[in-house]
């Protein structure tokens, strides 16, 4: 089979990043929301952040397509730097310097150097470590690009190193031993061990990678023993819920993970996926994602604060439609612009 562009994991990008909007626009920055805990216990917003579950289900199932077709290593690194860097350069300087106007940011005002963090894409505490230094937070939800990025430099290098079989082992083995820390410190035998803590926080979610893989080789083979395997894994990976204890949460992660399945072997749900709605907030996600979680909240209030009359279902529905255009902006004409000089230099 022609391995070609798969729409549906566009849509699939759409519904994550709609679920990701959902809990940071209703739920979990409260303290800033003029509604307060109005939307609070509903549960589509109290766990929307497992829309980024969802995103590392798609990763896993896009890299192993994207090892699968490039020649080496390096050029593989290249292209996901091609694929992730333009973007977040751009929406990293956009940010730093919009600050200024969305001031009513959860994070405040923030310094030169968070810039550093997002570009590297190394996480805060690594920086901290190495420069002995505080690097305040840009935006939070960087954390899972940080995540992203360390999956693909150590699947990429298993695989061309290896084989395909190698890198799956290796990246279950270390979610594994994640899943086994991340048990210990719930009991708080290791809860002081920074380095221990930041191990936990990245392979934690390296589960998601695997039945992502796994699924697309099924998706492309149809061999049955892995649907097995993906079983296996899959339940595996749930258990990454534990330190929650938290069985609606539980429930949600099963949902999403049919869902992802679904979309891609039953054609009603494929369909719904594969329309309009979901394929373009799904090609404007990636910058979305980066943009939208601290001017989404300070446009909340700053639209609040001009129409108080607006219902408070709605704040975050403006906010979010403002911040998609930027995205859109940013994915139709700037990253693509800047992604052709960088293929020169």
């Amino acid at each position: 089979m022609k391995k070609e562009r798969i729409l549906v994991l566009d849509g699939l990008r759409g519904l994550a990043i709609l679920l990701v909007f959902l809990f940071h626009g209703y739920y979990v920055w409260d303290i800033f929301y003029p509604y307060k805990k109005l939307f609070s216990e509903n549960i589509l917003f109290k766990y929307g952040s497992l829309g980024v579950q969802l995103f590392f289900l798609i990763s896993g199932f896009v890299i192993l397509m994207s090892v699968e077709k490039t020649s080496d290593f390096f050029k593989f690194l290249k292209n996901r730097w091609l694929r992730l860097f333009p973007s977040m350069l751009i929406c990293s300087v956009f940010i730093y310097l919009t600050a200024g106007f969305f001031h009513e940011r959860p994070f405040g005002i923030p310094e030169l150097k968070s810039l550093l963090p997002g570009v590297l894409f190394i996480n805060n505490g690594i920086l901290e470590k190495i420069f002995e230094t505080n690097f305040p937070v840009l935006e939070l939800s960087f954390w899972s690009l940080y995540v992203e990025v360390k999956f693909y430099i150590i699947f990429g290098a298993l695989f061309f190193a290896f084989n395909r079989r190698v890198a799956l082992i290796g990246i279950f083995l270390l979610y594994i031993s994640a899943l086994v820390l991340q048990i210990l410190c719930f009991h708080e035998l290791l809860f002081e061990n920074t380095w221990i803590k930041m191990y936990v926080g990245t392979f934690i979610h390296f589960g998601w990678f695997v039945v992502g893989a796994l699924t697309y080789i099924y998706y492309y083979n149809r061999d049955r023993k892995y649907l097995f395997i993906i079983l296996f894994v899959w339940l595996c990976s749930l258990l990454y819920g534990y330190k929650f204890q938290d069985l609606i949460l539980l429930i949600y992660l099963i949902a999403l993970n049919l869902i992802f399945f679904g979309a891609l072997f039953w054609k009603r749900l494929n369909l719904l996926f594969s329309n309009r709605f979901f394929q373009f907030i799904g090609f404007i996600s990636y910058p979305l994602y980066l943009l939208h979680e601290n001017m989404l909240i300070s446009l909340i209030i700053k639209i609040h604060n001009q129409y108080p009359e607006i219902p408070p279902l709605l704040l975050p529905v403006f906010s979010f439609i403002f911040i998609g255009f930027l995205a859109y902006i940013i994915a139709k004409y700037l990253e693509p612009f800047l992604i052709k000089i960088a293929v020169k230099l």
